[in-house]
């Protein structure tokens, strides 16, 4: 770690080689882990927790911790060429420093430096405040294009979600991962019965609606063409070790993403800004997109 803490912030050590960085203030509390460079909650004060954290999530060396926001990076599921490799790229087990984390009207941003592979370097940036934002820059210090394909997999809370619907991505083409096919996301506001896996190829906002805790999360992406949707349902929550039984109907994974077709293409000396915005909003009939 390179960067000198303000006094709202501290460095815990979770486990032996997982330490966390926390940051209290009157108005929010959140955890980020240096092990993934992982935001892992983020809690306004007098709101229930944005981010899921799995109550058996595993913090040990090399092993990714289930919830919060992990990052995929440099690619999204399988490796394009060698299965041999951990599935959702390098990011997740890798130890990111702390370069810089300010504090300004009562907001932190908070600056880590990743892994770097193939030419490839990673950055994420969180600004913690009245809305949460996410960064993850990807430059290419090589001499040759390469391919990236990237997520922020945010574990978003909600009550029940059994309950929750999801809008803003009606009639945008898809690929369902579960059956392997190409379609359609529905027209009308989609709800969470069944094992859910599906890249969604849509630029446009998506709300996530929570009747149980009377609110909405509204997830604002920047250099994203697709939006991953993912829950687990009870028969696939039962074979994760790391997830209770029933803990699928705890959250909702609404990930701002460069996956499937989307994946980007970086020349030599460019770079890539992936990112997103989670907004709190109380549950109302406007509250959509």
């Amino acid at each position: 770690m390179s960067a000198a803490l303000p006094p709202a912030a501290a460095l815990s050590s979770r486990a032996p080689g997982v330490d966390i960085l926390l940051i209290a203030t009157p108005d929010f509390h959140a955890e980020i882990s240096l092990q993934g460079g992982q935001l892992l909650g983020f809690r306004a004060a007098g709101q229930q927790p944005l981010l899921y954290l799995s109550p058996q999530a595993v913090f040990q060396p090399g092993k990714a911790i289930r919830g919060g926001v992990p990052l995929c990076w440099p690619w999204f599921g399988p490796h394009p060429d060698d299965a041999s490799l951990p599935a959702h790229g390098v990011a997740r087990t890798h130890i990111w420093r702390l370069d810089e984390i300010r504090e300004d009207a009562g907001a932190f941003h908070v600056k880590l430096s990743g892994p770097e592979r193939d030419g490839l370097s990673a950055e994420i940036e969180y600004h913690l405040g009245a809305t949460l934002q996410v960064a993850l820059t990807t430059r290419n210090h090589g001499d040759r294009p390469q391919r990236l394909s990237a997520a922020l997999h945010s574990y978003l809370a909600v009550g029940d979600a059994t309950q929750a619907s999801l809008s803003g991505l009606a009639g945008a083409r898809c690929h369902d991962k579960v059956t392997d096919r190409e379609g359609r996301w529905p027209d009308t506001d989609f709800h969470f019965h069944g094992e859910v896996d599906c890249i969604v190829y849509s630029e446009r906002p998506a709300v996530l609606r929570d009747p149980v805790w009377n609110r909405c999360i509204r997830v604002t992406a920047e250099g994203a063409g697709s939006v991953v949707v993912w829950n687990p349902a009870a028969e696939k929550a039962a074979r994760l070790s790391d997830l209770p039984d029933a803990g699928w109907r705890d959250f909702v994974c609404v990930e701002t993403a460069n996956a499937g077709d989307d994946a980007r293409l970086l020349a030599p000396g460019s770079s890539h800004r992936l990112a997103c915005r989670l907004t709190l909003e109380p549950l109302a009939a406007e509250c959509g997109v």
